[in-house]
This record gives C-alpha cells, structure tokens and sequence, in this order.
C-alpha cells in the first residue's frame, strides 16, 4: 500500500504487533509476519470467531442490516504475500471479505462487546461470591454440627430400675456394678438359681436376667448397670449359660431390650 493511500483519511487500521492490517474502502492488505506459522493463525482466527459468534446475538442484528451488510461492501482487492494466499485458498474456512466482515462486525461492535464482557464478569462475581457465602455457612454448620452432642437416650440406672420394678412387681431387683467382680456376681447368680429350683433363666439384651420356677413366677431379677462393662457381662451370661446347660437348666436369650417400650 502506498504511503499516499495510508493517509487516507477513509483507511481503517486493525490489529497488534503480532498480526496487523489495514484497509481503504475498495481495498483490503494483510500484513502476515514472517514468524507466525499457519497453524498459529488459524488458531487466532478460531478464537476471534468463536468469541464473536457467542456476542453475535447480542449485538448484530442492531449494528448491522444482513441484507445490506455485503452490499455495503465494495469489490477488494487483494494483495497478500504467497504463503497467506496459499493459506486462504487451500486450508481457511474464510474467505477474505469474510475476515473482512468480521473485523468490521468486531470493530463496529466492539464497544457493545466490550459492556457485555463486562457485564459477564460482574455476573461471574456476585456467583463466585454467593458460592464462597454457601461454603463458609456450610463450613460454620459442620463446625456446629460436630460441638453439639448427641441427644442422650439412653435411660438412666435409675430409670431402669424403676421401670423393672413396675414390670415384676413381685420380684426381687438385684443390681451388679463396677463395686462387684466378675466372679462374685456369676457365684451370686449361682447360689439363686440352686436355691430358688429354677427351672427357666431368661436373659434380655444383655441388659438383665430373671430366673424363673415352677410356679412361672420369678422371685430374682438381676439388672447390670449402664457402666458395667459389656465385656463383662457377656463373660457372666456365658458362665452362667454353661451351669445351667449342665443342669438342664432351660435358657431363654430375648434380644430385644424392654427399655425401649
């Protein structure tokens, strides 16, 4: 392009100092650097259309008129070196007036473009600021959720006995807790179920026993403790499982507790 025709008041001037151009109505040049290879211009010229045909419907249809847009246009005139017009013939998908429509679309777009860039970051933000908002309460949440303990359910020794008392009504409560070794209390156990002819023992949940006779009453509850330790118990019923096998003794196991009625 001659110095006289980039004077020209009517030439449009595009790009940056990696790929720059200009053109004057009628005409179009392209100054392709000696150092950008193919595949790197494709890629910029990708780019430059996805980003386009994503605001396109944004903006378009108020710039410009589809039916006039390439009547506006004037014939070009193309002066490009060897290699970019190899280019354009043999492997882009645009057309030179087509590189041409887009850069004056972008061009006379471009404030429009730009608002909506902004307006798309803005949006960006108050998201990314409502997700740190959700994070932090969920985070606040778990930390509370771990302070708080759970609701005790668990019915007191106290509350047990109670409730023992009401069910046999004519029963002696026996309690065993960490005052009473394993051996003693299995002995104590023995000694009831000799005295008393027992026919029956019934054991519930591991929680307390009965021992039962020939007149279906059962004179003798024994009730363990809640700090009694489960081991413990376990080692005792086994015990006293064995004796009374040995005695033809029946034994009852009853898995469910009568504390959750």
């Amino acid at each position: 392009m001659s110095n006289q025709k980039r004077t020209n008041p009517r030439k449009f001037v595009f790009g940056n100092e990696r790929f720059g151009g200009s053109y004057t109505p009628g005409e179009f040049e392209f100054n392709f650097p000696e150092d950008m290879t193919r595949e790197e211009f494709e890629k910029m010229f990708a780019r430059k259309m996805n980003a386009l045909h994503k605001r396109k419907s944004d903006f378009a249809e108020e710039i410009f008129d589809s039916k006039s847009r390439k009547e506006n246009l004037k014939p070009l005139s193309i002066r490009v070196k060897p290699h970019t017009k190899d280019f354009f013939k043999n492997h882009s998908i645009l057309t030179p007036r087509d590189v041409l429509e887009m850069y004056e679309n972008f061009n006379n777009g471009s404030e429009a473009f730009i608002n909506s860039l902004i307006e798309d970051e803005k949006e960006l933000e108050k998201e990314l600021k409502e997700v740190q908002e959700k994070l932090h309460n969920a985070k606040l949440f778990k930390e509370k959720l771990s302070e708080i303990e759970p609701e005790n359910n668990v019915l007191t020794d106290e509350e047990k006995i109670i409730q023992l008392k009401r069910v046999y009504k004519d029963s002696e409560i026996k309690v065993i807790g960490n005052e009473i070794p394993v051996g003693k209390a299995e002995n104590d156990i023995i000694k009831d179920i000799q005295m008393y002819n027992t026919l029956i023992i019934r054991i519930f949940n591991n929680e307390f026993l009965t021992i039962g006779v020939y007149t279906n009453a059962q004179p003798v509850v024994y009730y363990f403790k809640n700090e009694y330790s489960k081991d413990d118990v376990t080692d005792i019923l086994n015990r006293i499982e064995e004796f009374c096998n040995d005695g033809d003794i029946e034994v009852t196991v009853i898995e469910r507790s009568l504390f959750d009625e």
